[in-house]
């Protein structure tokens, strides 16, 4: 048996055949009870006050309810008079009720009609209504504005082209079309002015920049303190990628705080307790959300940054893979990870070709398998020098294969940040701090951030593309958030490629867990969703030599040919004698120059490239006074005969061996000193001393030893140049 179809449409015909029949039933009923026909008119009756009650609350209007209620009028007419004068089912009475039924049916449709286009032009009356009151108010708020600007500012003749409130409620904007000659920064410097004449309440200001084009001003004026408040982290964590710019906070207009590290570097500042450490947790929610993205941590100071973080894998178990790729908490595995960094950027430089070729771009796309590489590092006042030596080649070599940098610091001082790490990061913000002159050395060109623009614990300015620094309330975290965000994220996070970890210092990478957790969580128990991390060889990174202390008793660290030898030690004399000498180093007395020895101003002999130092070539054997003792020797080793000359034998010219020219390029740079020294200087050194070596190579060799950290890349661009490991601590190299 077919089920029933309750809800069926209802059209106007089956409207029309259910008022035939209803008033036909009534009628009918009342007639064969003998019951009053005038009980037929009430019911009618109770049906039109039914309708136009519905109606009314439906929105009709007060023509379509009339006609609802003379519908029922019509029916109740017609069942009352069916009633009374004979059988409703006569044909006099069905001819009626047909016709009153044909009736409604054509007409219904003409007054729906009506009703529509009665709404419609209800509608654009009020709206040009209201937007005529609306350009009255804007007219009369565009003429306040203008004589604002003109008492004010003294720009006359300006003319107010859009007022535009603000989707949240908490301000507005103005555009402004400035009269000829005038500038949008004729006008920020009136931001206070205009705030006081305004009467804005505290934490409330007034925001001058650039229009859409020259001779235009954009006016922000926030008349409720977002700031102010507290805004937790966003709730969405679905994925995302490295190459979409993130949000950090809110600006006082609601409109999102954003940065970005896809293809540029960050620089961030915050004084104690102005929310440095919260705005960074914040980029680190954005950073591991992403598919395509691995974060590197740098933070020597305690490793504050890594470890909200990392517990709830470490400690608690709640997800099996960290989210936070490598953190370095110590020098020398901060040393270890910039120097890996370092051969990944130029290891991904010869091997991706292929993959940008097939992008079409000069830059690698970063994607699940070639994840980019973020380093951020905190608190860079007490890095040594060798280390913000690397930061800064990372920052200048890395944009093209992904391997960017988010630095971050206390104080914007020359000493904290130095000038190499500021111009290269595009994207900077800076929380609360007291002196504004340190915003002005953040926000170059920027002098009239003012700091009582965001004067509480979380605010500060963000300057992110090419817009101009931009008060912002960073989004809050808790530790609860963060364990939140890292279980949610975890199962997504990518790993290191193949060919990054097959650099020289890819050996350290595998157990770089089973350095750092026992080390963050002494005493404390790991749990078991670490044993895959840590339950490995552990490879240890190189140790270097304390910066400004003393050297160890050799006089050599492990490193490298010549790494971390004390100038003026034995073994720096041994290894690296200095041009011009004609005799070993280990004795100062120095021997008359013979037919076979290098004139003065040539290398004799300098580190090997093979790691093994090679010994100088011995004086020729005349007769001489036995060698006084080396005074900085440990203690004078035993006099040995003079020996007795030949009695006829003419004494034979040594064989001094002649150094590479890349074992002279060494030597130059060690010569150089602090100063340092660059290839063009190099290739030309070369070239008077006999090597045809081609500036390229040069460069080359200089790239290499950098990234074993045999040499340091000082300055940038025009102005590199290198400084060998040896001086880039406090010791300066004795003559």
């Amino acid at each position: 048996m077919p089920e029933l179809d309750w809800q069926g449409r209802h059209t106007l015909n089956t409207a029309a055949a259910t008022a035939v029949t209803s008033a036909l039933a009534v009628s009918s009923v009342t007639y064969v009870s003998g019951v009053d026909p005038l009980w037929d008119a009430g019911i009618a009756a109770a049906g039109a006050l039914g309708s136009v009650l519905a109606g009314a609350r439906s929105g009709h209007l007060p023509a379509t309810l009339t006609y609802r209620a003379g519908l029922w009028a019509g029916a109740g007419a017609w069942s009352w008079w069916a009633a009374a004068d004979g059988p409703p089912w006569s044909w006099p009475c069905l001819a009626a009720l047909a016709g009153g039924a044909a009736f409604g049916r054509l007409t219904w449709t003409a007054i729906g009609r009506h009703e529509v286009a009665e709404k419609l032009r209800r509608r654009k009356a009020a709206w040009d209504a209201q937007e005529a009151a609306r350009q009255e108010r804007h007219d009369a708020w565009g003429e306040q504005w203008k004589q604002r600007l003109a008492r004010i500012a003294k720009l006359d003749d300006c003319r107010i082209v859009a007022i535009q409130p603000w989707a949240a409620n908490t301000g507005y904007t103005v555009e402004a079309e400035l009269p000829g000659g005038a500038t949008w920064g004729q006008l920020k410097r009136f931001e206070e002015a205009l705030g006081s004449d305004l009467r804005l309440p505290e934490g409330c200001g007034v925001e001058v920049a650039g229009g859409r084009r020259k001779g235009t001003a954009i006016i922000r004026i926030s008349t409720v303190n977002v700031i102010e408040q507290n805004i937790p982290f966003p709730a969405d964590l679905s994925p995302t990628s490295i190459d979409d710019p993130f949000a950090i906070g809110l600006h006082k207009d609601g409109t999102y705080a954003k940065g970005s590290l896809a293809f540029q570097c960050g620089l961030g500042i915050g004084d104690t307790g102005s929310g440095k450490t919260n705005t960074l947790n914040g980029v680190n929610a954005q950073l591991i959300r992403t598919t395509d993205g691995l974060v590197w941590h740098i933070d020597t100071t305690g490793a504050g940054l890594s470890l909200p973080w990392l517990t709830s894998w470490a400690i608690d178990g709640t997800h099996k893979r960290p989210v936070i790729d490598w953190t370095a908490p110590t020098l020398d595995e901060a040393r270890a990870m910039l120097t890996m960094a370092i051969q990944i950027i130029e290891m991904r430089k010869r091997r991706y070709q292929q993959v940008m070729r097939q992008a079409n771009d000069t830059k690698l796309p970063a994607r699940p398998d070639i994840p980019a590489i973020i380093i951020v590092v905190d608190e860079t006042a007490d890095l040594p020098r060798d280390i913000k030596g690397m930061i800064e080649t990372v920052m200048n070599t890395g944009r093209a294969v992904r391997v960017r940098m988010l630095v971050s610091s206390l104080r914007a001082t020359t000493d904290s940040i130095p000038v190499p790490v500021k111009k290269r990061a595009k994207w900077r913000w800076g929380m609360f701090v007291t002196d504004p002159e340190e915003l002005s050395y953040l926000f170059s060109g920027y002098q009239k951030v003012d700091p009582s623009d965001a004067p509480w614990p979380g605010c500060g300015f963000n300057a992110f593309d090419t817009t101009k620094p931009r008060p912002f309330k960073a989004f809050q975290l808790s530790p609860k958030a963060m364990d939140r965000i890292a279980a949610a994220v975890s199962a997504r996070r990518p790993v290191l490629d193949k060919i990054s970890s097959e650099v020289p210092h890819g050996r350290f990478y595998p157990s770089r867990w089973a350095r750092v957790l026992p080390r963050l969580y002494e005493g404390e128990r790991l749990h078991v969703v670490t044993r895959p991390y840590t339950d490995v060889p552990v490879v240890p990174v190189p140790t270097a030599a304390p910066q400004g202390g003393p050297a160890p008793a050799s006089g050599a660290v492990p490193g490298g040919p010549g790494a971390g030898i004390r100038p003026g030690s034995p073994e720096w004399n041994r290894l690296f004698p200095r041009r011009g000498d004609t005799a070993s180093p280990a004795a100062p007395d120095k021997q008359p120059d013979t037919p076979g020895s290098p004139p003065d101003g040539r290398l004799r002999l300098v580190v090997s490239n093979t790691d093994q130092p090679q010994d100088p070539p011995k004086p020729p054997e005349t007769p001489q006074e036995p060698p006084a003792p080396a005074h900085d020797d440990p203690a004078p080793a035993q006099q040995p005969e003079p020996p007795k000359p030949p009695e006829r034998a003419e004494p034979e010219e040594p064989t001094t061996p002649q150094p590479t020219a890349q074992d002279a390029a060494m030597r130059l740079v060690l010569d150089a000193g602090p100063k340092g020294t660059g290839p063009s200087r190099i290739e030309a050194d070369l070239k008077a001393m006999g090597y045809s070596t081609h500036r390229t190579t040069i460069s080359g060799w200089l790239r290499l030893w950098a990234a074993a950290a045999e040499v340091f890349q000082m300055g940038s661009g025009t102005q590199t140049y290198y400084v060998h490991r040896s001086y880039v601590s406090d010791r300066p190299p004795s003559a």
